[in-house]
């Protein structure tokens, strides 16, 4: 019976592993029956790399679970070296073109699919409204009903490629100012508010098949006050199954984190918690290894014997783990055999079409600063590279290159700028960096344009042009550097 409870065990778990190649435990674990793994940037050189990384990994167990975080925009481990080549989804919702949204979706998909990649734990689905929240661009936004159609034509073109979408995070954590990695958030709308604007995209994605959902570590006081949604039974079992009646399959955002484990007492009381509470899939998280692992599943198989977790939720937790395995299996031998040129080109022309100029943009006529304010501004996406330089430099544009790396306390001497001369201040998200934004508002400069490539709203009275992408991908980055060169 032991034996038994632990293969059910394994099978649910996600762990990440460090390296560029599979670990023995890892290697081991796999052909015992964990379910997968978790891939980030760590893991990732180049396309063959992975290829053959994942090659590893499903010759220990074939179906196993492949995951990645390749949102497009400013979260993508593919591309982690040097920013990814696809908007994110704020862009696609100023773009406005679901055929656009839904070729994004296929592109990114594709190449992944083609690495081997089965699982990307993306889209985002929650619907953000405050310039502070730290999901920012990551949000469709804009309005639900947009949040909503956009975030179903992501999924239909990513699964039309043949990788499982994961739409996070459910059933919307869009309401809360706190980032879950660092503490438990709350939303307090109110039942019929909180099903228009955030619970409306999870269920339009539920109609659309999407293979599965994230749950979000946040309490919805509407729904389960009091118990994180990844802990609820409320919010899982009788809301999203027996109500919404999905039936894909539902995993954990990271239980590292402490928006969940502010309410459990450790990683696996945590784990133990998300199965009890009707989650399938355990995503220990970006630093969870071989140690985390076995103490989770020594956790779960306890509770299963001790009659706390009941077997057949882990019988069933299992049973949609593998479907979704074996129907989206990747083809890690093929890096790159996939064409996804017009993707990547439709790409370029939504972040284009989503890109908005006010006031004198061009940097005619004199010499060009770009000033960037290089403030990270998500744990999830850690230091991806982001900017205009790379397109300036590619553009044929001289500059002179200045970069505020965190923690920003002062401008360097502008005193050698010309009135002629142009100062480019790339920025992204000021609200949530009070400090940056203090030093900002010094900034002074004959003809000062400012590239916002952030949530909208922030306003620059004192610019004589500003350039707003809605993100900082590098298909944005070119957008802008196309604005600000037009009329060169």
């Amino acid at each position: 019976m032991t034996s038994h409870l632990r293969h059910l065990a394994l099978g649910t778990v996600l762990p990440a592993f460090e390296g560029t190649t599979a670990p023995q435990w890892l290697l081991d674990l796999l052909r015992e029956g964990l379910g997968g793994v978790i891939l980030f940037g760590r893991n990732i050189v180049s396309p063959p790399q992975v290829a053959a990384l994942v090659r590893q990994i499903l010759d220990a167990r074939p179906d196993a679970v492949v995951g990645i975080d390749e949102e497009g925009g400013d979260v993508t481990r593919i591309h982690h070296d040097s920013g990814s080549p696809y908007p994110g989804n704020r862009v696609l919702s100023e773009n406005d073109d679901l055929d656009a949204t839904r070729a994004v979706g296929r592109g990114i998909g594709a190449e992944l699919r083609d690495l081997g990649v089965n699982f990307n734990l993306a889209p985002i689905g929650d619907y953000v409204t405050s310039p502070t929240s730290p999901i920012t661009t990551r949000s469709y936004g804009r309005t639900p009903q947009a949040n909503a159609e956009h975030a179903a034509a992501w999924i239909e073109g990513l699964q039309s490629a043949g990788v499982a979408a994961c739409l996070k995070h459910y059933p919307g954590l869009g309401g809360s100012l706190l980032d879950s990695h660092l503490s438990l958030g709350r939303v307090t709308a109110e039942r019929a508010d909180f099903e228009s604007e955030h619970l409306r995209t999870f269920v339009r994605a539920a109609g659309a098949n999407v293979a599965s959902m994230m749950t979000a570590h946040v309490v919805i006081d509407c729904l389960d006050p009091g118990v994180p949604t990844t802990l609820s039974e409320t919010v899982i079992g009788d809301l999203l199954r027996d109500e919404i009646g999905y039936d894909g399959v539902v995993i954990s955002d990271a239980l590292e984190m402490r928006g969940v484990l502010d309410h459990a007492s450790s990683l696996p009381a945590a784990a133990v918690g998300a199965l009890r509470a009707g989650v399938d899939a355990l995503c220990l998280g970006a630093e969870q290894y071989e140690e985390a692992t076995r103490a989770v599943v020594e956790a779960i198989v306890a509770a299963a014997e001790s009659g706390a977790l009941p077997v057949e939720r882990l019988e069933e937790a299992n049973r949609r783990i593998q479907a979704m395995a074996r129907a989206y299996p990747g083809t890690p031998d093929a890096p790159g055999a996939t064409d996804t040129t017009a993707e990547r080109s439709i790409a370029l022309e939504a972040a284009w079409g989503a890109t908005v100029r006010e006031g004198d943009v061009s940097i005619a006529g004199g010499a060009v600063h770009v000033l960037t304010f290089d403030d990270r501004t998500s744990i999830a996406a850690g230091p991806v590279p982001w900017g205009i330089g790379p397109e300036l430099r590619a553009a044929g544009v001289p500059f002179h290159d200045l970069v505020l790396s965190p923690p920003i306390h002062g401008l360097p001497d502008l005193s050698g700028v010309a009135p002629s001369d142009v100062v480019v201040a790339v920025v992204r998200d000021l609200p949530l960096h009070p400090r940056s934004a203090e030093v900002f508002e010094r900034l002074r400069a004959p003809r000062l344009v400012v590239v916002d490539m952030g949530y909208p709203g922030t306003e620059y009275p004192h610019a004589t042009g500003v350039i707003r992408t809605f993100g900082a991908s590098r298909a944005s980055s070119a957008a802008a550097v196309r604005a600000l060169t037009e009329t060169v």
